[in-house]
């Protein structure tokens, strides 16, 4: 992702990169840890999507949340908080490739 040039290794831009993206989401992370726990409960995680602007079901995030809380404590760390966030940009953004004419619905064969 961030070896852009694709040598196998980060040179010092492609790090600069990386360290501005997690700086972002690091930030992105303290401003919704509302408890200052160190970690993002369910609560703090569906406040976050919504200020991220996603509507999604009470289920969807429920089940989004319990795929990276694999513990089942209720806390998302900095990592799994990043890696939740990613793999819902990654269905988004599948989901608008197909959802051709953007009314928010598509429709699968089998």
């Amino acid at each position: 992702m961030f070896d852009t040039d694709r040598s196998g290794s980060v040179n010092f831009d492609e790090f600069c990169g990386l360290w501005g993206f997690l700086s972002a989401w690091r930030s992105l992370f303290d401003r919704f840890d509302a408890d200052h726990s160190g970690s993002i409960s369910y609560a703090e995680f569906n406040e976050a999507l919504i200020a991220f602007g996603y509507r999604l079901s009470q289920g969807f995030v429920t089940l989004l949340y319990q795929t990276y809380d694999r513990s089942g404590r209720n806390a998302l760390s900095f990592d799994l908080f990043v890696q939740a966030c990613i793999s819902l940009k990654r269905m988004t953004d599948v989901f608008k490739k197909y959802d051709e004419d953007r009314d928010g619905y598509i429709t699968l064969s089998l």
